[in-house]
């Protein structure tokens, strides 16, 4: 064995690996964190989400650049991995305070300017993660010859970290310990890694091992050097066309699963972990399968991969909507379609198998439609850093550069499949020229099993295939509408996607349903909306004012249209495709036209950290709190934000699905608080700086703008008073509140485990 640098042996094979393996793990620990955290200061719309992923995959890209040159150049490079592991742990340690002042104090700010900001804080730890990969590859191939084997087992450990870094994040650490404390745990782990291979290595700088290998028989020979003929520089166009194409499947993964399991922070976590985990097992198979094959068989296996994958994502959409549409199997969408909470933490009865069913179906979704095409991209990656190798004895530059294009691809893809061809194609359309980009790459397949493949018969195939796929895949619309058929059969439906996803609405006369991304928001008419709205104009001392954050079906809007005092209404909706949706029936319309109405579409938190403006009154129904990213409209942070622009007197209801924690939360931002039951399981509470007095003859008033067939209705309406704020602190007592960092709500699991010891809430009348 020969000695490093100072002449020490460096760190075994199976510690680095296990290196590797956590180094996976917290980078997504990282990512979930800090991505979670910057939408408290930069908002959770489209194109802040967008900016997010496209600047965290660019540094990684750019990281992996300067890894793969700067492996070539030193020989220190464990010594390097290890420093990398130290300084990313130091800069999670302080990441926290760095982005509260950062973003303390440029919140609110312009899209161009929040990039700029978003890129101060992600720049540092993205470039140091990216130099990762290339960095571990070019210390591996000083010890194992076969290149292709090494990458394939290296992309798998570390992809496989990632995955188990997705549930670890979300289902653990995040739903007991909170934000903070994540990113606290991911920086002690950079940290101990660090402090390992300095202890196992002690300190050494050298990868100078003798060669043996990890897959192949001859253990032991060197790696040549010199040239090897691959795909030369068309690699890179390659790669780019494929880490596009990725990323474009991924989001329209996550897109149909967010209409079939909803939006939880859970559901996210383990499509992503799904995903992750058959990329990671794609490049393991790749890594036994083929670690000593020719180069043109590896060509042909390539672009074979590219052409199964996208006959498996055609047959996959293709069978669904046809199963779904035509047979049985459409009870499995029905059993998970109205099924509010995915996972929902509950043992279901054996009898009745939906509920079993909707148990488990956010990990039977993402394996039906995710995990095959999933292990065909994943064994891709080892297979084109094989290809694109020049020379031999480059093998950290390679990797670096596939990286860097390979997360250029990403970005475009993401980018250009959210904000142009799932808004302008629809996703049905954009499957199909995803699909048809991989069924064209099988021109390429020159050899299969050894044996050459004429032009004339892949043409005959690849065509021919794709014919049948434009021929039978569905329409726009359709998929979507499959997946809404639960709904029934109503006399108009009105369909539209866009960049915020998926609006679903049906019109049955008066009545009008409408659902975001396959969950239920708002419907009409809905006199316990009208209720709530009374109840509060009830409580409000002067209503010039309103700020509405949330048009659901409009029943706030339209309460206070009605009002002849009301001058100014606010209305902040962050999904411009539900508005586009709703326009389209004239009530909606009619609504959105009144000249007092100001549609301003943004996140309802970044509207309020960027206006002065107070308001007399502020009334939020925006989203279910289990939903990804809602506890930044249901935080005490928040609360106290929308506390800063009342006016002295102002009052401010919050519609609540949840009824411990979230008026416990509300309570916690104002000294005077209101607390009412909806049956048959929400409630809201009514909150001020100044007491608050319920007014029969306002509340009067107020009913009488109703139509005359409305009223009895309104006053029916199961509206019940439970106590103020000592009610709430008792119903509450040992339970926690929401914070910026502590997303109770959010991250349900912890609560539902702490909420199973406690007695129901007392009922208290008024």
């Amino acid at each position: 064995m020969v000695k490093g640098v100072i002449g020490l042996q460096p760190p075994p094979r199976t510690l680095l690996v296990f290196v590797f393996f956590l180094s996976g793990m917290d980078s997504l620990i990282y990512q979930v964190a800090w991505q979670r955290l910057l939408t408290v200061y930069y908002g959770v719309g489209p194109i802040s989400t967008a900016l997010i992923v496209t600047i965290f995959m660019l540094g990684l890209g750019v990281g992996a650049l300067c890894g793969g040159a700067l492996a070539e150049r030193v020989r220190a490079r464990i010594r390097v991995y290890m420093a990398i592991e130290l300084m990313l742990g130091f800069f999670g340690w302080f990441s926290l305070p760095y982005l509260e002042f950062l973003g303390g104090s440029t919140a609110g700010s312009s899209y161009q300017a929040t990039a700029v900001w978003m890129a101060l804080f992600l720049i540092i730890p993205t470039l140091l993660m990216g130099m990762t990969l290339p960095l571990i590859v070019k210390i591996f191939s000083g010890r194992f010859e076969d290149f292709l084997g090494t990458v394939a087992f290296l992309y798998f450990i570390n992809t496989l970290g990632a995955a188990v870094g997705a549930l670890v994040a979300s289902y653990g650490i995040i739903s007991f310990l909170g934000l903070d404390r994540c990113i606290y745990i991911a920086a002690a782990i950079n940290l101990f890694l660090a402090s390992l291979i300095a202890w196992a290595g002690r300190g050494a700088a050298g990868e100078s091992a003798a060669p043996s290998s990890l897959a192949a028989p001859d253990a032991g020979a060197s790696a040549p050097v010199g040239p090897v003929h691959g795909l030369g520089r068309t690699a890179w166009l390659v790669v780019l066309i494929t880490g596009f194409l990725a990323i474009g499947y991924e989001i329209v993964w996550f897109r149909v699963m967010e209409v079939l399991v909803k939006a939880s922070p859970y559901a996210f976590s383990t499509v992503l972990a799904v995903y992750l985990c058959a990329i990671a097992l794609g490049s393991f198979a790749m890594h036994r399968a083929l670690p000593r094959s020719h180069v043109e068989d590896q060509r042909s296996v390539f672009f074979l991969l590219q052409f199964l994958t996208g006959c498996l994502v055609a047959l996959s959409f293709v069978g669904y909507y046809v199963l779904t549409v035509h047979t049985r199997f459409g009870a499995l969408t029905r059993a998970s379609f109205w099924r509010s909470l995915h996972p929902s933490f509950e043992l279901p009865s054996l009898e009745h198998p939906s509920l079993v069913f909707s148990s488990v179906d956010i990990l039977i979704w993402p394996l039906f439609f995710v995990f095959v095409p999933a292990l065909l991209i994943g064994a891709s990656f080892p297979l084109i850093s094989s290809l694109a190798r020049s020379k031999a004895d480059q093998e950290g530059r390679t990797v670096g550069t596939v990286y860097f294009f390979n997360t250029l691809g990403n970005a475009l893809g993401g980018l250009a499949t959210g904000f142009i061809l799932l808004p302008v194609l629809k996703t049905e359309r954009t499957i199909l020229v995803f699909l048809s980009v991989n069924l064209l790459m099988g021109l390429f397949v020159t050899t299969v099993a050894g044996r050459r493949l004429p032009i004339a018969a892949r043409s005959v195939v690849v065509l021919g295939l794709l014919g049948l796929a434009v021929a039978i895949f569905p329409r726009p619309g359709q998929l979507y509408a499959a997946m809404h058929s639960p709904v029934g059969h109503h006399e108009r439906t009105f369909q539209e996607e866009g960049i915020e996803g998926i609006v679903y609405t049906t019109q049955d006369g008066e009545h009008i349903g409408n659902y975001i991304n396959g969950l239920v928001h708002g419907g009409r008419p809905n006199p316990g909306f009208y209720a709530e709205a009374v109840e509060a104009l009830s409580c409000t001392q002067e209503t010039r004012n309103i700020l509405i954050i949330g048009f659901g079906t409009g029943s706030f809007v339209e309460v206070m249209e009605q009002q002849p005092e009301v001058r100014k209404i606010t209305l902040v909706e962050l999904n411009d495709t539900l508005m586009r949706n709703l326009r389209r029936i004239p009530l909606f319309h009619n609504m959105l036209s009144d000249p007092r109405l100001d549609l301003i579409i943004d996140d309802g938190r970044r509207y309020l950290l960027r206006t002065d403006e107070k308001f007399d009154l502020v009334l939020i129904d925006p989203l279910w709190s289990t939903t990804a990213y809602s506890n930044n409209l249901y935080s005490r942070e928040f609360f106290t934000l929308v506390r800063q622009h009342l006016k002295p007197e102002g009052v401010f209801l919050v519609w609540t699905d949840e009824m411990r924690v979230l008026p416990k939360t509300v309570g916690s931002a104002f000294p005077h608080l209101r607390f009412y039951s909806w049956p048959p399981r929400f409630g809201f509470t009514i909150v001020s700086t100044a007491p608050l007095k319920r007014d029969e003859g306002r509340w009067s008033r107020v009913l009488a703008t109703f139509p005359p067939e409305m009223q009895p209705r309104i006053r029916r309406e199961a509206i019940t008073y439970l106590g103020d704020s000592a009610y709430v602190e008792s119903i509450s007592r040992g339970l926690p509140i929401n914070e910026d960092r502590r997303p109770v709500c959010e991250y349900y699991l912890g609560l539902k485990t702490r909420q199973a010891g406690l007695a129901p809430p007392p009922q208290v009348e008024e």
